[in-house]
């Protein structure tokens, strides 16, 4: 099972990634390599890898708000409730 989750996290760290790196090149026209780096560098950040995926999936893959919301923010409602239901 744990196999699966990372597969699944790994993935979702891919999808972000693309979606970064269109998402910077829509904004401000800067493609390449160059692209890649900055892409890869703010990908994995939490908040601004997911905000910049949502902006990505939106103008370029032309994404509705509420399907780029849940597959960028998925963690936050899981936190969330994990938060709820933690007792130590």
């Amino acid at each position: 099972m744990q196999v699966f989750f990372q597969l699944g996290y790994f993935v979702l760290g891919i999808v972000t990634l693309f979606a970064v790196m269109d998402g910077i090149e829509y904004a401000t026209g800067i493609s390449g390599i160059v692209n890649f780096f900055i892409a890869l560098f703010t990908a994995w950040f939490p908040i601004l890898g997911a905000g910049l995926g949502v902006y990505g999936a939106m103008n370029v893959w032309d994404w509705s708000l509420v399907q780029s919301l849940v597959v960028f923010y998925w963690y936050v409602p899981v936190f969330l409730v994990m938060a709820f239901f933690w007792k130590e």
